[in-house]
């Protein structure tokens, strides 16, 4: 029973970085700051498709950007004002990087290619002359070549719907854009991916295909049919080095977890928008929301519960039938809570037209509809983004954290580097790590979550006080 099946942008990350050393003597260094940069994506402006906190790995389309989304802080709360910041692009012919006020100000030409390209900026914060510490941003731009593969247009499909590299630490497909990050100290230069293609498709390099991953790798995607092609572009980096917090034996289990289970949250306001917890600045246009008493989820939506209500697990990891679902689109998740509904005598709030779906292993996968939305329904829905952001933050209850329950990451949040098994950033059982102050688990970290509006805005339109938004009528 879960309201809050997905949310898009996880909340409890924070970029690591590599000290850099001087060859200062000893007294020097011990008059020197301890300054660790941090970055944190303020907008999402046009032409910046992502931007990977933990990995610092940013991709942009192939139209190019020119944007200062970028800001940057100091992880031991030095004032970053009282310090020099200089960016250095890799490759100025195409991506220029300047710093100023704390920003990362970036202007990237369009690329005319069919072929992604790569750079590195580096940021580096300096004082009297002595740099104190280098933060590393990867950017992957985008080429011109994309797929004609449009849900409804055509059955040919040319894609690669995982690539995976054992041992690795994470793996995402962003587009036509691959990226990977590997444990600190993997040899890049002869690793072997393991793809899993569109149904009939064939792809240059192959399948377990050994390759050098050392500069970006090339895959060229053909359909069963021959009549679509579709190139991807392979980013393989490495984790920061002592990033890692070691391996844990067992995932742990949750004794307590019911099933469907849920929490009643009160009505209340709250400052959309605002850091409570004081440590970064307010997002543009904070503003009052009063949010009505609802129903929420006490944990994320699991396997066992998706299973019971869809008849099928579209998650690849069956061992466990208490880890949170994942694999599911959008509209799955609309269409799941219709049938909760369903189930439990309530009205559905989600009307679901030309409904488009794929085949996926067992089931058929409502990849794509038109939806319409009874906002005077009494059904399960997923939150919008303001109830989100309003239970994260204890609802009535008004917390003060950055995470949802802590100002302590670990005690709250499953993340990507203490979630490692052999290695390998792990999902976990629901309701592990504590809840917030509502009684609701893993709102930060675990897995991503879908809310109604789907994507969401780092800033918001309107400063203007609002009651129960839902956002668009169409989910962007």
């Amino acid at each position: 029973m879960k309201l809050l099946n997905k949310f898009y942008t996880l909340l409890a990350t924070v970029a690591l970085i590599a000290f850099a050393t001087t060859s200062c003597d000893k007294d020097d260094e011990d008059k020197l700051p301890d300054v660790k940069l941090t970055a944190q994506l303020t907008s999402q402006p046009e032409g910046l498709d992502s931007f990977e906190e933990e990995f610092a790995i940013m991709t942009v389309s192939a139209a190019g950007t020119q944007n200062n989304a970028l800001a940057f802080t100091d992880a031991n709360g030095n004032d970053l004002s009282n310090f020099k910041m200089t960016a250095v692009s890799g490759d100025k012919t195409w991506c220029v990087a300047t710093c100023s006020s704390r920003r990362l100000a970036l202007s990237i030409a369009k690329n005319t290619s069919e072929n992604s390209r790569q750079t590195t900026v580096e940021i580096s914060v300096a004082s009297d002359g002595v740099v104190l510490d280098t933060y590393e941003l990867v950017i992957v731009q985008n080429g011109t070549s994309g797929s004609s593969d449009i849900p409804g247009t055509t059955t040919s499909v040319a894609d690669i719907k995982q690539f995976l590299i054992q041992g690795q630490v994470s793996s995402a497909i962003n587009s036509t854009i691959i990226t990977v990050v590997m444990p600190a100290g993997t040899d890049l230069t002869n690793l072997t991916p393991i793809l899993e293609l569109s149904e009939g498709a064939t792809c240059t390099p192959g399948n377990l295909v050994a390759q050098d991953f050392t500069n970006p790798v090339v895959y060229t995607v053909t359909s069963a049919d021959g009549t679509v092609t579709k190139t991807y572009t392979v980013v393989v980096t490495l984790e920061k080095a002592g990033s890692g917090s070691g391996d844990n034996d067992a995932r742990a289990h949750n004794p307590a977890y019911v099933a469907f289970d849920h929490v009643s949250v009160g009505a209340g306001s709250f400052m959309m928008g605002r850091d409570e917890s004081g440590q970064f600045a307010d997002k543009t246009n904070t503003h009052k929301v009063n949010i009505s008493a609802l129903k929420v989820g006490k944990y994320e939506v699991t396997q066992r519960e998706f299973q019971q209500i869809m008849g099928y697990n579209p998650s690849p990891i069956n061992d466990d039938d208490l880890l949170p679902v994942h694999k599911v689109t959008l509209f799955e998740a609309m269409l799941y809570c219709n049938k909760l509904s369903e189930r439990d005598g309530l009205t559905p709030v989600y009307t679901l037209s030309n409904e488009y779906y794929v085949t996926v292993k067992d089931h058929q996968e409502l990849y794509e509809a038109t939806v319409k939305r009874n906002k005077t329904a009494n059904g399960w829905r997923l939150p919008t983004n303001a109830e989100y952001e309003y239970i994260a933050k204890g609802g009535p209850n008004k917390d003060k954290y950055y995470y949802s329950g802590s100002n302590d990451i670990n005690e709250v949040c499953w993340m990507w580097d203490n979630s490692l098994i052999a290695g390998v950033a792990t999902l976990r059982c629901v309701g592990t790590k504590n809840p917030n102050s509502l009684g609701i688990y893993d709102m930060s970290g675990n897995i991503e979550e879908y809310t109604t509006e789907w994507y969401l805005s780092i800033d918001y339109l309107s400063d203007a006080e609002e009651t129960d938004p839902w956002g668009p009528d169409e989910p962007r």
